[in-house]
């Protein structure tokens, strides 16, 4: 944590089950280790994002997942505040997106345990009461963004952008130097968009 009031505000709303927001988020907690600047981590759902559309069978089977853990998420930062949220999805993701575990009753008591919570269990994947928090959370991203956007969306000083959208994180040496160049970047009005193919 710092008290410096000249750090940087940074937000970033994820959807859990995202492999892009992985990187991304990999590469925050880097920049936050790096230079003491607190991210505030926040959730967004790909679930609410893709509600009604037609999919195929795999994307489907994210969906779920994404509506299972944001409901999971949701209950964990109610409860575990800013710093729960993060220690709870580190966890996740290390085992779904880096192992391809199954999100299933031992991966759930796996992330709650690192968190210690006991008043959240695994019952909570199923549990709709939950939604309206998530739906909740999901669409203060999008009105951040002030257009419909996936995961992530990451406010710098009150710049609010989709991404940056990372292969892989970025080389220790890199890390400040790309949070500089995002930071300016979002801090001016006229700057819209910058895409390169992925394999570059």
């Amino acid at each position: 944590m710092t008290d410096d009031p000249t750090s940087p505000a940074v937000t970033i709303w994820l959807d859990p089950v995202c492999p892009f927001s992985w990187n991304t988020a990999r590469w925050l907690r880097a920049v936050a280790d790096k230079t003491g600047v607190v991210v505030e981590w926040r959730l967004m759902s790909l679930a609410v994002l893709n509600e009604g559309k037609e999919m195929p069978p795999k994307q489907q089977a994210r969906m779920l997942d994404s509506e299972r853990v944001g409901r999971l998420m949701a209950a964990v930062r109610d409860q575990h505040g800013n710093e729960g949220f993060a220690t709870a999805y580190f966890a996740f993701a290390e085992r779904y997106l880096d192992r391809s575990e199954p999100v299933d009753d031992s991966l759930i008591g796996q992330v709650l345990d690192t968190v210690k919570s006991w008043d959240v269990t695994s019952d909570v994947l199923s549990d709709s009461s939950w939604d309206q928090l998530v739906w909740r959370s999901h669409q203060a991203a999008q009105d951040a963004l002030g257009e419909t956007g996936g995961s992530p969306i990451v406010r710098i000083n009150g710049h609010t952008f989709f991404g940056p959208v990372l292969t892989a994180p970025p080389e220790p040496e890199a890390v400040e130097t790309l949070f500089d160049a995002v930071a300016a970047l979002a801090a001016v009005p006229q700057f819209a968009q910058l895409q390169r193919p992925r394999g570059r």
